[in-house]
């Protein structure tokens, strides 16, 4: 591992700099060779490959010494942590589609070619939105149905895959996605494990709420049985001290914490009040009192309240009230709101997530979450006022528009403009995007043996977490995988969310995956001695390109890095490639090495 020595204060974007540190602690710092002096094999003209036949990570290749990573600090006060990244010339693309590249990579799972000329033909963002939204949602729970047995988990990924990459409602399933680390529920439980059914059923839930109301959506989670295992709400019992039973809090407490209003109060900005020392948004006592509210729930299609015979499908139905279990006393809830006695359990349960859905920190707090998964990980105060105001009101009077929110986010000055000032703006580009962008911009078919299901080179999908730290539905707990508040410095203000899984050893195996990929699994690839199932990346447009190697290196440019490309990273891969061959089997290696370069390059792991 490379020893950092050197501090600074100033430097380029601070994402950018601390996923150079991690990628040159991972042995990644140099990928560029030196004509195939390497001591682990060659490609022509000198590709760069490791010791052992393939994993690429193993070193810097041809000797050249790596550079020692910086260490961030934080600068003291206000203002960015860093200047700007290196420059960008993007003369030779359409400014154009540059804006529609950005705009797809914070709206879908990776821009196309095809993707940015039709949203150039709509006529930019709104139309597209609206083009998006008038789109039926693809569902996972009819293809999970038919080829699981409720417990087999993965045809739930390769469903979800399948519509993540080849599917036209981009919005709504980036959206989802998005979604489903906010109102978390994770099969590594072992009951939901065996429910893939309702595991399916509560992503589709979230999905078809994608651009429907916060109320609405907030009551359907609340009910679903998924989430009724996994925060324990089902069959939650009113108080029975002889019985020694006490209402259970865990949907209660999390409800409030991290699906509604946070643990400090909040102003539209987002930011905590006081500032020198933040008021609770809910007390203890409030926890015990909405918990006496979830009372009385229990699985639709059972046959009784105590039954363990609960069938695959009783997952996928929203659970039922049995009124002997509820407790239908008066309950103070929040700012002071009295539910009444002698509430129904449907009542009671309504009139809560009402009290919930009108706190004034539900627009910010689910406002700013969605921005940092789709936009930056570190959003201005007045971007987060500028959604909270959208949620708190659509311009019509309704409230909790989440539609309207997706939209303002996407639209906002700051979304579109953000990065030519602001050194901090962006974020780390989460792996399972990542990897959903390359297989989208290389246009990557299933393997012929893979079923129609899409693999990678060493993860079945079900399996990715063991990769980059991150499957679909599978956190380690309901506070996701990584803090929506966790910054690069410890202690530090500024934010990077999925830094906290962005391990030297996820890094290593992900560089490894997208070696075997790109130089064992694409579509001149001789499958007789390899995984037939491995999805297969379509490499001849880019070897068509290679003839002038300027065109290669623009189609990565435009779509890879949304014109972000630096100028220093450009004349590096110029300079490679153009030192092999024109002939075929020259320019077959041009695409190979220079794109294995660009998927393990620091910028490409920065969406800014």
């Amino acid at each position: 591992m490379t020893t950092m020595t050197h501090a600074f204060r100033r430097t380029a974007s601070p994402l950018l700099a601390f996923t150079t540190l991690l990628l040159v602690a991972c042995g990644d710092g140099v990928v560029i060779g030196d004509g195939g002096a390497s001591g682990g094999g060659s490609r022509p003209g000198g590709a760069p490959t490791s010791p052992g036949g393939g994993d690429a990570g193993g070193g810097n290749v041809g000797g050249t010494p790596a550079t020692p990573a910086p260490e961030l600090v934080e600068p003291e006060g206000e203002g960015p942590t860093g200047t700007l990244p290196p420059a960008t010339s993007v003369s030779s693309l359409d400014p154009a589609d540059v804006a529609a590249s950005r705009f797809l990579a914070q709206a879908t799972f990776g821009p196309r070619l095809e993707d940015i000329a039709a949203f150039r033909a709509l006529g930019g963002g709104e139309a597209w939105i609206d083009a998006q939204m008038a789109l039926p949602s693809s569902l996972t729970l009819p293809f999970t149905r038919a080829n699981s047995n409720g417990s087999l988990q993965g045809p739930r990924h390769d469903v979800w895959w399948n519509n993540a990459l080849d599917q036209p409602d981009q919005l709504r399933q980036r959206v989802a996605f998005a979604l489903s680390q906010i109102f978390v529920v994770s099969d590594l439980d072992y009951a939901l494990s065996n429910a893939q059914y309702g595991m399916s059923d509560y992503y589709d839930t979230l999905a078809s709420h994608a651009f429907g109301n916060y109320r609405d959506l907030l009551e359907d989670v609340t009910l679903h049985p998924v989430m009724g295992v996994y925060l324990s709400m089902v069959r939650n019992e009113k108080a029975n001290p002889a019985e020694n039973i006490r209402p259970d809090e865990n949907y209660a407490r999390e409800v409030l914490q991290l699906f509604s209003i946070g643990l400090y109060e909040l102003n539209e900005r987002g930011e905590a009040l006081p500032a020198d020392a933040p008021r609770p948004a809910y007390t203890q006592q409030a926890v015990e009192e909405f918990a006496r509210v979830f009372t009385g729930w229990n699985y639709d299609r059972v046959v009784s309240w105590e039954t363990n015979n609960v069938a695959g499908e009783a997952y996928t139905t929203p659970m039922v009230p049995d009124e002997r279990f509820h407790d239908t006393g008066a309950k103070t809830l929040l700012n002071g709101a009295v539910a009444p006695a002698g509430l129904d359990t449907r009542a009671d349960m309504a009139f809560a997530l009402d009290n919930i859905f009108a706190h004034p920190n539900v627009g910010p707090l689910i406002g700013k979450q969605l921005i940092q998964r789709l936009v930056t990980s570190n959003p201005s105060p007045d971007y987060v006022a500028r959604v909270s105001r959208v949620f708190a009101d659509d311009g019509s009077g309704t409230r909790g528009n989440l539609g309207a929110v997706v939209r303002a986010i996407l639209l906002d000055e700051e979304a579109r403009e953000g990065h030519v000032s602001n050194p901090d703006f962006g974020k780390l580009r989460e792996p399972v995007v990542r990897w959903a962008h390359m297989y989208r911009a290389l246009e990557a078919v299933p393997g012929p043996e893979s079923g129609g299901a899409h693999n990678t080179a060493d993860f079945f999908l079900a399996r990715i977490d063991e990769m980059g730290g991150q499957a679909v539905m599978s956190s380690k707990s309901v506070f996701n995988f990584y803090d929506p508040d966790h910054a690069i410095v410890p202690g530090g203000e500024t934010l990077s969310p999925e830094m906290q899984i962005m391990s030297e050893a996820n890094l290593g195996v992900t560089h490894n995956n997208y070696h075997h990929q790109v130089y064992r699994f694409n579509n001149r690839s001789d499958l007789s001695d390899d995984n037939p199932r491995v999805s297969l990346i379509q490499l001849e447009p880019l070897i068509a390109l290679a003839a002038d190697v300027d065109a290669l290196l623009d189609w990565y440019n435009l779509v890879l890095f949304s014109g972000g490309m630096p100028d220093g990273m450009r004349t590096l891969l110029f300079d490679y490639a153009r030192a092999l061959p024109g002939d075929d089997a020259g320019r077959f290696a041009r695409v190979q090495d220079t794109l294995f370069m660009v998927l393990v390059a620091p910028a490409f792991h920065v969406q800014r």
